[in-house]
């Protein structure tokens, strides 16, 4: 008798059992920890986070919807529509280190599941410690991110504290705080996973977790010496520690609030990346020209459209200060590019489907990518000392760009996985 290999459909599941280890909020004994952490003013991030507490909606998609949620419960303006006049951040936004059709999202990547859950199949590719510090940063988050191996114990609590803790003197930083961590540590099923810390109770010595994978475990209940414990394990890809991570957000009336992009997400080939990054380490030290890289990304003139492999722009802004802002930006790149190397060809046209992105053409984005890949100093030698009519701020928008660039030509080496 032929028995067929049992396909992704056959099985489900539906929910696991928490382990001894971990406490359900709506258990009794959750709830009498929670009336203890209200009692010793462990709850400062509870309420924002509870109000945007979500279910991820993709098994790899820990890390995001984590990210999602605290950029919401802080009140973070997005600057892009969600569905109908309405501005609010979602999963498919924060693309700006990792590309949603390869790097986090791959249908054509599918795997059984992790922690024994075998028949069960997912979009397996989530994101790595650094990546997820990466997109907070791209969204103008203030991120301060330890390794735990390079933190302690006492530390790690400090961290709690400023987070979940009221203070009788209020400090102006009002953190969240997110963890990465290894499953397995817990006794759950799984491996490597975000979650973001909604409250503390100094008496027990526990942290609530608010799981975003809420098809798995429901809110609960960790010692909090055992959930560092968890951190310390070393993720395989990239061969560090796990680790924990502030988020905060001061908007600041003289500063934009959207993020720090204004021009560009990522296409989803990461492999375009990984081989610019092998080019720049293949030159050993030999000073970075602007015909090196305009060569190098118009495959010497022969794919003028290169660049469009690497990244794609954003889409065009609601609001008209912000297109204003992009519009400052291409003038100022447009005075400082050394126009007499450039081909007519790369010098026309905008990225495609230019009725729904904003206008940026090859060379411009071109241009980006030579400031990112030239060291801080010369970067900012070559924007703030420009002659241009253009203010202060247009040019360190632009430096915001290219290290916004830099950053994911940096990451193109860190292999994600499913967190």
């Amino acid at each position: 008798m032929n028995i067929s290999k049992e396909s992704p459909q056959t099985r489900s599941f539906y929910r696991r059992a928490l382990p001894p280890s971990c406490t359900a909020l709506s258990s009794e004994e959750g709830k009498a920890l929670f009336e203890s952490s209200l009692a010793h003013k462990g709850l400062k991030s509870f309420f924002q986070l509870m109000e945007q507490f979500t279910t991820q909606a993709e098994p790899a998609y820990c890390g995001i919807s984590t990210l999602v949620m605290c950029l919401n419960a802080a009140n973070v303006d997005p600057r892009q529509t969600w569905k109908g006049p309405w501005r609010w951040y979602t999963e498919s936004m924060l693309n700006c280190c990792v590309d949603h059709g390869g790097g986090i999202l791959n249908d054509a990547q599918l795997l059984r599941g992790p922690g024994g859950d075998e028949g069960y199949w997912h979009h397996v590719t989530g994101i790595t410690f650094q990546t997820f510090a990466c997109l907070a940063r791209c969204q103008g988050l203030d991120v301060k991110d330890r390794f735990a191996s390079e933190s302690t114990l006492d530390d790690f609590r400090n961290a709690v504290r400023l987070a979940c803790v009221e203070d009788s003197e209020q400090s102006e930083e009002e953190p969240f705080l997110v963890v990465s961590y290894d499953r397995k540590v817990l006794n759950q099923t799984g491996s490597g996973h975000f979650s973001p810390i909604a409250a503390y109770d100094e008496e027990s010595d526990k942290l609530l977790v608010l799981d975003t994978a809420r098809f798995k475990y429901g809110a609960h209940w960790v010692p909090l010496p055992l959930l560092f414990e968890a951190m310390l394990t070393h993720d395989p890809t990239t061969n560090k520690s796990r680790g924990y991570i502030l988020l905060s957000f001061q908007e600041d009336e003289s500063q934009s609030t959207m993020p720090m992009s204004l021009l560009f997400r990522t296409s989803h080939e990461n492999a375009v990346r990984k081989e610019y990054k092998d080019f720049l380490r293949a030159r050993d030290g030999q000073p970075l020209t602007w015909d090196n890289v305009l060569s190098y990304w118009t495959q010497e003139g022969l794919a003028p459209s290169y660049i469009w492999e690497m990244t794609k722009t954003q889409l065009i802004p609601a609001d008209e200060k912000d297109r204003s802002a992009i519009a400052s930006i291409r003038k100022l790149i447009c005075d400082l590019i050394p126009f007499p190397s450039m081909s007519p060809d790369s010098r026309n046209g905008c990225y495609p489907n230019a009725n729904r992105t904003i206008c940026l053409n090859p060379v411009e984005a071109i241009f980006i990518v030579y400031l990112a890949s030239l060291d801080l100093d010369r970067r900012k030698n070559i924007v703030l000392n420009a002659q241009t009519n253009e203010p202060l701020e247009t040019k360190e928008q632009l430096l915001a760009e290219a290290e916004l660039l830099q950053l994911a030509i940096e990451m193109s080496d860190v292999l994600d996985t499913a967190a």
